[in-house]
């Protein structure tokens, strides 16, 4: 009698001693006692941080173990294979696994979506019980928003010119509609990892793309060219502006020699009248009778002949030369 109550005391130690549980160090425990999770004052479930641990033992409580930090993957769409096998035909997967999109233009795409997410640590309780499983239910709501924006693009759109704004799109309308649903998930990014045509019409696309990288090419060579012709008016109206401004500096120092040059004769002529030894008058018309012999030598120079006859009639002036030979 006494063994039996030794062997009952130790199988109830054993039993209480089930409510021990540890929580590792990257994650959260949540206690469910008697299938209701126990909560904090302001309704949110109670996590426990990392270490040891005890409640009821089973089947009166369960600990489910949470990982907040973890970044989770969720992969839509498989690739199509257009390799031939032995037989020579051409295999490809099931139609509901190829992730086929209809286009706004009724072309067929197949698209690999890629959803990253992790567990909202203020919906642990949405996470567990408002779906069975949420990350079915968060591949739905993926997909279903991608047929529905491609549905409204065109071919060109998701292939590929607007698949930057196509994923900020799917990331903004999936967590919009997580949050609406409560599946107790944070989706970080919904990332389009690839898009590709059929297998059977891939030779088209890829003669559309060439045409694209064509166009692309030819726009860039006429502005490389529109920026060359661009650069050379440039250095061409510089160097015309340099020019004209040393010309326009040759002619003032040249204006202003001569000016400087008339001066100091003008005042040669004042201090002759004023020495007495000739008028102003005098002075000046000497110096104009001077100007006129310079000038008609510097032009008797360039003439040919040197010999006028007076006759009253009109002259041949083939005598004077080409100043250039």
């Amino acid at each position: 009698m006494k063994r039996l109550g030794v062997a009952l005391a130790f199988a109830a130690a054993a039993y209480v001693a089930t409510g021990l549980f540890v929580v590792q160090g990257n994650e959260k425990g949540v206690v469910r006692r008697f299938g209701r999770i126990v909560t904090t004052p302001d309704g949110r479930a109670q996590l426990l941080g990392s270490g040891l641990h005890y409640d009821l033992p089973s089947p009166f409580s369960r600990v489910d173990r949470i990982n907040l930090n973890e970044v989770h993957t969720l992969a839509i769409g498989s690739v199509e294979l257009d390799a031939v096998d032995d037989g020579g035909f051409l295999r490809t997967l099931n139609s509901v696994n190829q992730s086929q999109f209809l286009t706004g233009d009724k072309n067929i795409l197949h698209v690999q979506i890629g959803v990253q997410y992790r567990v909202s640590e203020t919906g642990v309780i949405d996470y567990l019980f408002a779906s069975e499983s949420p990350q079915r239910r968060l591949e739905q709501l993926a997909e279903a928003t991608a047929a529905d924006l491609i549905a409204a693009s065109g071919v060109d759109f998701v292939h590929p010119l607007g698949l930057g704004e196509l994923r900020a799109l799917l990331t903004a309308r999936v967590r919009t509609l997580v949050e609406r649903q409560r599946l107790g998930i944070e989706v970080d990014e919904v990332a389009v990892n690839a898009v590709y045509p059929p297998a059977r019409v891939k030779a088209y696309f890829l003669d559309v793309a060439n045409a694209r990288a064509d166009k692309e090419n030819y726009i860039h060579a006429a502005r490389a060219y529109a920026d060359q012709r661009q650069s050379a008016a440039r250095a061409e109206e510089r160097q015309t502006l340099d020019e004209a401004q040393i010309y326009r500096r040759d002619l003032v120092e040249q204006a202003r020699g001569e000016a400087e040059s008339f001066g100091r004769l003008i005042a040669e002529f004042k201090r002759q009248e004023g020495q007495g030894v000739q008028t102003y008058a005098q002075a000046r018309r000497m110096a104009l009778r001077r100007m006129y012999v310079d000038t008609v030598e510097e032009i008797f120079s360039k003439v040919a002949g040197k010999v006028f006859l007076d006759s009253g009639q009109q002259v041949d002036l083939t005598i004077f030369r080409n100043p250039k030979e």
